[in-house]
């Protein structure tokens, strides 16, 4: 062998030899960085798992389980009155607030996976849709416009004081708080509608729950795409409610009764 291609050959194997270390660690660097943002990641996508199971749970409740005739009767004390009101506002602000929180401090549920979160975003918009659409539901029970979600969202926003890297900037008002505050007019003024409907359902619910009915479809959805593996919401719980028949209204009387301009099916 030509001795002068042993140090060509033993240069050329380093060089391999830094350029495979190099290589793995880059991709232990981004492996870690990854795993950093998922733990991120985690405290906004754990709250608003939470925020819309508890959410679903009482729309389940109210549509199939008779809710409100169960618990706001004349039979009821006042405080189971008080608190079926109270709570079921309390959870619909509960999720607009999350939805919020992950507006403003987080661009991804899952950082490991594009396709999870484009999903993600897809079923909030869905319900966003839902909850301001005027001309599918013809319905005005729990109709709730975009500008109006984000005001539910925001009431319930506590800044969280000097949080540590990693942590979001903002939570969500207990459910103690929220009970002390809602005199507050200025808070209760975003509630009363939703207290209207609340009464009007709880007299008839006939007819009346085509959005609710809509919209747990659309969190159990977003359940599916945040838990898939149902390590957080077992299967025995996913339970979904019956589907709507659906009237589409026409859209000339749409377009003059909303508040908000119509635009190509949508509600800003």
């Amino acid at each position: 062998m030509d001795q002068s291609i042993i140090p060509v050959a033993t240069a050329m194997i380093s060089t391999a030899g830094a350029l495979v270390s190099v290589f793995f660690s880059r991709r232990s660097a981004r492996g870690e960085r990854l795993e950093a943002a998922d733990q991120i990641a985690m405290k906004f996508r754990e709250p608003l798992l939470q925020a819309t199971f508890n959410l679903q749970t009482r729309i389940y409740n109210i549509v199939e389980l008779g809710f409100f005739d169960r618990f706001l009767g004349e039979r009821n004390s006042t405080d189971e009155r008080e608190y079926a009101v109270k709570h079921t506002l309390y959870v619909i602000a509960q999720y607009c607030c999350w939805v919020e929180i992950l507006r403003r401090d987080s661009q991804f549920v899952d950082p490991k996976n594009d396709e999870r979160n484009r999903a993600v975003a897809r079923e909030l918009e869905a319900v966003r849709e839902t909850f301001c659409d005027s001309i599918t539901i013809s319905d005005p029970t729990f109709r709730l416009f975009r500008g109006e979600q984000r005001a539910l969202g925001e009431v319930m926003l506590v800044a969280v004081p000097d949080p540590p890297p990693g942590v979001p900037r903002w939570e969500c008002l207990g459910y103690a708080s929220f009970v002390e505050r809602l005199d507050d007019d200025r808070m209760a003024r975003w509630f009363r509608q939703l207290r209207e409907d609340i009464d009007c359902m709880s007299r008839d619910l006939g007819g009346r729950d085509t959005r609710l009915r809509l919209v747990h479809q659309q969190l159990m959805d977003l359940i599916d795409v945040i838990d898939p593996e149902a390590r957080r919401v077992p299967p025995s719980v996913r339970r979904r409610v019956a589907p709507p028949v659906l009237r589409v209204l026409d859209r000339r009387t749409t377009a003059q009764s909303s508040p908000d301009r119509w635009a190509r099916g949508h509600h800003e």
